[in-house]
This record gives structure tokens, C-alpha cells and sequence, in this order.
């Protein structure tokens, strides 16, 4: 009751401060924090502070006298173990049971355990919170952590830059021949779909914990879509073929720019086990030095690829690849190749076929991701509403490119 009579008092102040400020400013009551007098801004504050205050005192008050009242029940009760029924609260699919079983476990009462159990040990938990789903991990996707990614909003047109104009050394009143700078061939960007779709039970989103929301069913069939897009779209990014989809840094068509370029290693169709560390310090080099300053400057490389570099030795005996770099965080800097950090993609190809890429090294900058939309979802509950099921689109559209081969260098067989 003081809490009350206080609030009632402070309230009837904190109007009257209010509808004074209206009447001098002709100001809405809601801008005094904005337009109020210094002297009005802080009594307001003083008179929020307060309200918080008595707010909370109400609170633990009320706590205090809900704990009182558990405290002054009896602990144990005497209760006779009744056989399970369905529907009834020894039923554990029953919300009956549930609730008794968390009543149980909530206030220690070893007595209802016994009476909702069979055995002597502790009753068992209600059907509900046995469900779970057991999560494949997945590999994240690599090549978006890596590459600047753009949103679109339509095809677009890049113009990639050929040269600079010419700059000459004159003499005084000399003959001075403008020229301009020159563009190389235009990159077409063009968002690809990608696209997953599934259908539900209506007894699956109803069981499945809820209708909706976070712990649902729907949630856990939706994130899975998405992670589903997301691998599909690496791929592509990594080894797609740029001919009705996207184009990838290892693959075929990034072969040919590379090669174009006079940029690759070129291990005439051996397996990736033949690499050496002559390649390895061959392609970093290819590079020119402007892109080795990038902070995007980076291997993308196949575990098996990781796994043979590490096992290059000196005299048969010594490995190159020394303790103290040994990809994981030594001495705060994390491991490398030739100083270069690395990434590895579960796409990038490890087989013997000619033209395959086994790595590449480059500044990532010019490898980009144009994306038209984000992820979106539809729900169709129509299509197939003669089975009672409900269909999830969801899809994404999506392309990269390579904009500058010149910036990038690879190890292909």
C-alpha cells in the first residue's frame, strides 16, 4: 500500500510538471526531453528514476511473498502410483504429466517422482523433451567470407580497365600526344536461381515444438533449406563452369583466363601428391606485386592439397613444413603457405582430370559475388492441400566472376 500511495503522488507531480512545460511551450508533452528547460529535463528524469525505483521494490515485494508461500507448503506428499492411461497425468505424451513431472523436478519432491515413475530411480522425462534432432556439421560457406559481395539490382555490365593513358617526359614547349585510357572486355553479370523446396505435414509443424518461431519445426526445415542454398551456391562458386551459371575460381573457365594469363603452374595431368615446394613458391610469384599487398591476398586450396604440402620434406627426412606453423595459431599468427594464409574449400577439385584447378592464389578482392536478393522464403499451402502438406520455397539468386585473372595465379594438373 506505500508503494502505491507513493507511485499515485510521484505520478500526479510528474503530470503537473508536464501539462506546465505544454503551457509554456505550446509544445506536445512527449518533446520535453528535446525542448524542455534544463531545470524540466532533470526533474522528469528525477521523477523516472523514482517510478523505477518504486517499480521495482513492488516486484521484490511480491517475489518475497510468492516464495513465502511455496516455503510454507509441505515438501512431500503422500501419492499412490496410478497405472498409465492414456490421456491421464501418468500419461508421459499428456500435458498433464508433463507439468507434474516439471513440478517435481522444480520443487524437489522425490515423492511425486516416485508416484509418476515405475521404477525407484526418478521418473521418466515426458515424451516432448525426449524429441531431438541430431544436426549434421556442415562446412561453412568459404568463398563469401573471402570475396567482396555486392547486391544488384538487375544484369550489370562491369568494364574491366585495359591501360592507363601514356605519360611522357617533354622538354620545355615540347609536343605533348594525349591518349586515352582503354578498357578490356566487359563482364556480363547475370543472377543465377537457386532454389530448394519441401514439404511438411501439417502434424509436423503442429508436433514439431509449436507452429513457428525459434525451436519450431518450421525453423529447423527452413535453416536446413537455407544451409542446402548456401553449399549449393559454393560449389558454383567454386568450380562453376560460367556457361548458365555462376563462374568459380577452380573452374574450367577461370583454367582458360588463367592460362591466358600465363599464369599457371602447369603439372601436365599429374595427381595433386606431385606438387612441390618449387610450385608453390613458382605461383605466389606469378602474382604480380601490387596484389601481393592485399589483405585479401590468399591460397584456396582442398584439404588433400593442405595435406600434401605439409608432408614435402628435405632429404627425405625433414619436412619444410615446420612445427611452428603448423596451421593452427602459433605465436598469435595463424599458419600459412609461403607466408601466405590460406582457406580451405570443400570444393575445390583434387582429381587427376587435365584442366583441373588444385589451388589458386590471389588477391580475392577481384574474385566477386553479385547477389540479387538475399535468401527469401514462400509458404504454398494450396498445391497440395488435398494431402493436408504445406510447401517451402526457399531461393536465392546469385552470380560471381572473376573481374582481373591477372590478380590470381594457380596449380593445375
Amino acid at each position: 500500500m506505500d508503494e502505491l500511495n507513493e507511485m499515485q503522488n510521484t505520478v500526479h507531480e510528474y503530470r503537473k510538471a508536464l501539462d506546465a512545460f505544454s503551457k509554456r511551450t505550446g509544445q506536445a508533452t512527449q518533446t520535453v526531453e528535446l525542448r524542455g528547460s534544463g531545470e524540466e529535463r532533470e526533474k522528469i528524469a528525477r521523477m523516472d528514476a523514482d517510478l523505477t525505483a518504486i517499480e521495482e521494490r513492488a516486484q521484490l515485494q511480491a517475489l518475497q511473498l510468492r516464495l513465502a508461500k511455496l516455503e510454507s507448503q509441505p515438501m512431500f506428499e503422500t501419492r499412490a502410483p496410478k497405472a498409465a492411461t492414456l490421456g491421464d497425468a501418468n500419461d508421459r505424451g499428456s500435458e498433464a504429466y508433463a507439468q507434474r513431472w516439471l513440478n517435481a523436478v522444480i520443487r524437489g519432491d522425490s515423492q511425486e517422482m516416485r508416484a509418476l515413475s515405475t521404477g525407484t530411480s526418478g521418473a521418466a522425462i515426458p515424451t516432448d523433451l525426449e524429441r531431438r534432432i541430431i544436426n549434421k556439421l556442415q562446412q561453412s560457406n568459404v568463398l563469401r567470407s573471402m570475396c567482396p559481395i555486392t547486391t544488384i539490382d538487375s544484369k550489370r555490365t562491369i568494364s574491366v580497365e585495359g591501360s592507363l593513358p601514356t605519360t611522357s617526359l617533354v622538354a620545355e614547349v615540347g609536343t605533348i600526344t594525349p591518349t586515352d585510357p582503354s578498357f578490356g572486355t566487359a563482364i556480363s553479370v547475370v543472377p543465377y536461381k537457386y532454389v530448394t523446396a519441401t514439404k511438411m505435414s501439417q502434424e509436423f509443424i503442429e508436433d514439431a515444438i509449436g507452429n513457428g518461431g525459434i525451436g519450431s519445426g518450421l525453423q529447423y526445415v527452413a535453416e536446413k533449406c537455407g544451409l542446402s542454398i548456401g553449399l549449393k551456391q559454393e560449389e558454383a562458386y567454386t568450380t562453376g563452369t560460367n556457361s548458365s551459371q555462376p563462374e568459380g575460381i577452380a573452374g574450367s573457365s577461370a583454367n582458360t583466363k588463367f592460362v591466358a594469363a600465363s599464369q599457371v603452374t602447369d603439372l601436365a595431368g599429374a595427381a595433386v601428391t606431385t606438387v612441390t615446394g618449387d610450385n608453390l613458391i613458382d605461383t605466389v610469384h606469378l602474382v604480380p606485386v601490387q596484389y601481393r599487398n592485399s589483405p585479401r591476398f590468399s591460397w584456396l586450396i582442398s584439404d588433400t592439397f593442405l595435406k600434401t604440402v605439409r608432408k614435402i620434406k628435405v632429404n627425405t627426412t625433414d619436412y619444410v613444413w615446420k612445427v611452428g606453423n603448423e596451421g593452427g595459431i602459433a605465436n598469435g599468427a595463424p599458419g600459412t603457405i609461403y607466408g601466405v594464409p590460406y582457406r580451405i574449400g570443400q570444393y575445390v577439385p583434387t582429381a587427376t582430370a587435365n584442366n583441373n584447378v588444385f589451388a589458386v592464389v590471389g588477391d580475392f578482392n577481384y574474385f566477386e559475388i553479385f547477389d540479387r536478393t538475399g535468401i527469401t522464403s514462400m509458404m504454398d499451402p494450396y498445391s497440395a492441400a488435398s494431402t493436408h502438406e504445406t510447401t517451402l520455397y526457399v531461393y536465392t539468386r546469385t552470380d560471381s566472376k572473376i573481374t582481373l585473372a591477372n590478380a590470381f595465379a594457380a596449380i593445375t594438373c
